[in-house]
Order: structure tokens, then C-alpha cells, then sequence
């Protein structure tokens, strides 16, 4: 219930903070005329500009569908329009958690737009560029496959990762892998599942694509290791002209992403950025601490398992050395005592057989 109305404040902060900063945008801008205004609340007006705006980002509208979605996006206006309206009469807009909220809207709506300035300035991939990528490419194209597959992830802190090579490079089954990392208290996450191959990760198909049905791999991806087995594939490959479309897209994508990286590069060069308090030294420095910190949390914590596992054993054995200490005295005891019934056994007389004894005395006669 206490996650409920949390979640519903914040949801209600985010559209005030939006409303406002819509609102405040509309102060800088030249005033529309009347042809420009679709509707008014309360004195404040609605451009068809607004209406276009949000149009434009819709998905799904047709030629038949248009005027029904832009009456929607009216009546939607006007609702955020009287939200405005009445966060500004409540003074909503001078409260601290909303000012707040609205300087880091304002924030992330600037650096957005510089950011898609220069990716939208890059030139678009030519068919020649497409159609390379797509030769280039044959594990999500021309040999494209559905994979069924068995994972096993671990972090990135995983001690003795050599050894878990070694072991992966050697094992016959994901149960046998699974065993060995329990043995020596390794934490890992099965996992399986099926997958296409454009919903894997590019750093990872082409070492998975040369993996044949029940083989085992170990992959070094992003965030972490994983161990992969592909249980089963089926091959579904994509024709070029059914690619080219989506590889417009992603080359597209990857172009201006590479542009952006680039422009933060050169900005943070020429800027003069400083550290204080606690994040002296910078977002390097942090992340170096902050792995070392994990590496060192993660090292301790195996090594505690390790040492909780040997006196276990340690413990288990020293009990069963007992146990079978006390079975050899017992047997010792109970062979003596066999012992000791023998020998008396042997040194007492024979006791006389009556029978003999008349026969005998009957031979003296």
C-alpha cells in the first residue's frame, strides 16, 4: 500500500513537473494568431502547432483515423491544459520537490535535443552500405537461426575464472558445469529459453552462430560471463529485401550514436570539468573504487564460503575418523574377547565320556 502511493505521488510530481515546463516554454514563444488557435482554458490558448506536434509522434494513424486522433490530442491537451492551470493557482510550481523535477526536465530536454541535432546532421547509409552489411552479416541474415538455448551467467567478479574456462572447455553437460560451480561455492543464474538470433547480442552471435546443436561455449558479453549451450536451432533465414529496411534503421541508429559518443568525447576534452567532496577525482576514479570495492566484496565473500566449506569437511572428517575409531576398538574388544573364550576353552580337562569309562573298566575284567 506504502508502494502504491508512493508511486502515485511521483506519477502525479512527474505531470505537474511536465505541465509547468510545458507552460513555461509557451512564455518564450511569439504569440499565435487566431488562426493559429484551435481552443482556449481559461485564457490560455491552444495552437494547432501543439496538436501537430503530438500528431506527428503518433503511431498507427491513417488517413482514415486522423480526425478522430486529433480530436484526442486535443481533448488531451485541454486536460493537461487545466492540469496547468490548476498546479499554477496551488503554487505547485514553487514547491521544492517540484522545482526540482521540472530543472531536471528542462535538463534532460536540452542535452536530448543537442543530442539529436547531431545525430540527425549524419548522412544517411546508402543501399550500397546496406547491402554490405547484409553480406557482411550472415548469422542474423542469410543464415539466420532460432536458437533453444541452456545459459549459465555469472559476474563479472567471479574469482578463478581461469579454472571455470577450463572446466566449461572440458564438460559434457550445463548439470556437470552446474555441480563443479556448486562444489566451490561459485553463485550463478540458469537460465534457457528460445531465441532469434537478432534478439542476442551482437558481441555474442557470432561465437554462438558457430556453435553446433548440444555444444557448449564459454562467452564473454557486456555485463557479464555466460556459459551457453545450444540445445537446439532451427534455421529461418531473412532475405536482403526483407532486411534492408531494418538495417536502414539500425545503421541509421549506429551512426548517430557513434556521432553523439564522439561529440561527448570532444566536449568533455575542451571543458573544464572540477570534482568535489566525495566524487573527487571523477566518474574514473569512482567507477575504479567501486570496482575494486566489488572485486573485494566478491573475493571475500568465496573465500568465506571456502573457508566454511573446508572446516565442514575438515569437521565431517575428523567425525568420521572418531566413528571409525570407536568401530575398530569395539571390533578389537569383542576379537579379544573371542580370544579369551578360545584360550579358556583349550586349557580346561576333558570331562570323561561315561560310556568310555564302562567299556574301559569292562576290559579290565
Amino acid at each position: 500500500m506504502f508502494q502504491q502511493r508512493t508511486n502515485k505521488r511521483s506519477f502525479a510530481t512527474l505531470i505537474i513537473a511536465s505541465a509547468v515546463v510545458l507552460a513555461i516554454a509557451g512564455c518564450g514563444k511569439k504569440e499565435v494568431t487566431s488562426t493559429q488557435v484551435v481552443a482556449s482554458v481559461d485564457g490560455e490558448e491552444i495552437s494547432v502547432h501543439q496538436v501537430n506536434a503530438l500528431l506527428g509522434k503518433a503511431r498507427g494513424v491513417t488517413q482514415e483515423t486522423l480526425p478522430l486522433a486529433k480530436a484526442e490530442i486535443l481533448g488531451s491537451l485541454v486536460d493537461q491544459q487545466l492540469a496547468i492551470n490548476m498546479a499554477l493557482s496551488k503554487k505547485l510550481d514553487r514547491e521544492p520537490e517540484i522545482v526540482a523535477a521540472i530543472e531536471t526536465a528542462k535538463r534532460e530536454i536540452l542535452a536530448r535535443a543537442a543530442l539529436e541535432q547531431i545525430a540527425s546532421a549524419q548522412a544517411k547509409p546508402t543501399e550500397e552500405e546496406a547491402k554490405k552489411y547484409y553480406a557482411d552479416n550472415p548469422a542474423l541474415f542469410s543464415q539466420r537461426r532460432i536458437y533453444n538455448l541452456q545459459e549459465i551467467t555469472l559476474s563479472k567478479a567471479t574469482p578463478n575464472l581461469d579454472q571455470v574456462r577450463a572446466r566449461v572447455a572440458s564438460a559434457k553437460s550445463m548439470e556437470e558445469i552446474a555441480a563443479w560451480l556448486k562444489e566451490r561455492n561459485i553463485n550463478f543464474a540458469p537460465n534457457s529459453g528460445t531465441r532469434s538470433a537478432e534478439q542476442l547480442p551482437l558481441e555474442i552471435l557470432p561465437k554462438l552462430h558457430a556453435l553446433k546443436d548440444g555444444q557448449i561455449a564459454f562467452v564473454e558479453s557486456k555485463d557479464n560471463f555466460l556459459v551457453m549451450r545450444v540445445a537446439g536451432s532451427q534455421l529461418q533465414p531473412v532475405s536482403e529485401a526483407q532486411a534492408l529496411p531494418a538495417i536502414n534503421v539500425f545503421l541509421t541508429n549506429q551512426r548517430g550514436g557513434e556521432a553523439i559518443k564522439a561529440a561527448r568525447a570532444d566536449m568533455k576534452s575542451k571543458a573544464k570539468i572540477e570534482y568535489f567532496g566525495e566524487f573527487a577525482g571523477g566518474e574514473a576514479a569512482l567507477k575504479t573504487k567501486a570496482k575494486a570495492e566489488a572485486d573485494a566484496a566478491a573475493e571475500a565473500k568465496a573465500k568465506a564460503a571456502a573457508d566454511a566449506k573446508a572446516t565442514a569437511d575438515a569437521t565431517a572428517k575428523l567425525k568420521a575418523e572418531e566413528q571409525a575409531a570407536a568401530q575398530a576398538e569395539q571390533e578389537a574388544r569383542a576379537k579379544a574377547r573371542d580370544d579369551a573364550r578360545s584360550q579358556a576353552g583349550q586349557a580346561e580337562p576333558a570331562s570323561p565320556n561315561a560310556a568310555n569309562l564302562e567299556k574301559g573298566l569292562k576290559g579290565l575284567k
